[in-house]
């Protein structure tokens, strides 16, 4: 396990060859803002790493990614929520070298495009977890190429991507039927988007859909009607009245729904 949350100074993770030298900490850190692992946890440049969480390194840009992915072929969860300095070109380097990716955070990072997001694609079958909440570069294109090719998707976080719409979330529920958590917040989503959502995905658990003006009580009861496991709902800051409200208690009645209306009871 990596994890270096809020570590902002950090640029990269660098191996560090095998010497006699004694190490007596897991972690050195020196002052050129890179971490290097000592000769314990490092076999021939390889660090056996699964789990990397590095939240909130502002420092980390493009090369230091590489450097990162390049040496731990192994990881299956990536969280790189707010490095705000990646590129596509540092999401190229994760589809390149972390062919076993699960999970995958990118939330915040503002640079990203749709050619990253192609590029991401690649991992195909694998990639079960993907939030790209607020990279609002990222369109129908992206979100396209990601359900033709990653069809065991589970999770989807696209909240406040505006060039996501209908056109996507059609192809996402045809193709990638296990979905189970979806987050459409503040996107272009319709009603006829939630219906082919609620048609196709039947099993789904966790749905937000905050700040979509688009979506009415007609969106709403499809949702209620096909996906009757729906254990969680947000309706917050959306054109929903209490018929749409009640008919979600009606047929989904373990749902926990966060809605802004004091008029729904």
């Amino acid at each position: 396990m990596g994890n270096s949350v809020s570590c902002q100074l950090v640029t990269t993770i660098q191996p560090r060859s095998i010497t006699n030298e004694r190490s007596d900490t897991a972690l050195d850190h020196p002052s050129n803002s890179t971490l290097h692992l000592p000769p314990q946890i490092v076999h021939h440049h390889q660090l056996f790493l699964q789990y990397v969480d590095l939240t909130d390194c502002y420092g980390l840009d493009d090369f230091g990614l590489k450097t990162v992915v390049r040496n731990s072929p192994q990881i299956t969860h990536l969280y790189l929520r707010r490095c705000v300095r990646l590129t596509d070109n540092g999401i190229k380097a994760i589809a390149s070298f972390c062919v076993m990716l699960k999970e995958l955070s990118i939330s915040d990072c503002i640079l990203v495009t749709d050619f990253g997001i192609y590029e991401l694609a690649k991992l195909g079958s694998n990639l079960r977890y993907l939030s790209v909440a607020k990279c609002d570069q990222i369109s129908d294109a992206g979100i396209k190429q990601i359900a033709r090719h990653c069809y065991r998707l589970r999770y989807l976080n696209a909240r406040g991507c505006e060039a996501v719409s209908d056109h996507s979330m059609e192809l996402l529920a045809r193709s990638c039927s296990r979905l189970r958590a979806l987050d459409i917040g503040k996107c272009d989503v319709t009603d006829n988007g939630l219906r082919a959502i609620s048609e196709h995905c039947p099993n789904l658990k966790k749905l937000s859909v905050k700040s979509c003006e688009l979506i009415t009580d007609q969106g709403l009861q499809s949702i209620a009607f096909y996906c009757r496991g729906l254990q969680q709902l947000n309706i917050q800051d959306c054109n929903i009245t209490v018929d749409g409200y009640r008919t979600v208690k009606k047929f989904c009645r373990r749902c926990i729904i966060e809605h802004t209306n004091p008029g729904f009871s």
